[in-house]
């Protein structure tokens, strides 16, 4: 099985360090986030419960997922990666 490559933009890495600094979020939150993209990462469903979603306008080609009420990673899969 070959995994998607992951690329993890520089917002993105901004915004977890943010998060988990808050105290907003739980261990178990973060997680769950690590699951949602390992899942991702193998090209296999994410759970309805986390409300995967397309978004649409110029966002088009990108995706939402709710990890928590608040807490929405958005995502796109382009050839070979997650980005």
């Amino acid at each position: 099985m070959t995994l998607l490559k992951i690329k993890i933009e520089k917002g993105f890495k901004k915004d977890i360090e943010r998060d988990k600094k808050s105290g907003k979020y739980s261990q178990l939150d973060f997680d769950v986030l690590k699951y949602i993209v390992e899942t991702l990462q193998e090209e296999k469903p994410v759970d309805p419960i986390y409300k995967r979603r397309s978004l649409l306008g110029t966002l088009d080609k990108y995706e939402a997922i709710h990890v928590k009420n608040d807490w929405i990673p958005v995502l796109k899969i382009e050839k070979s990666f997650l980005i």
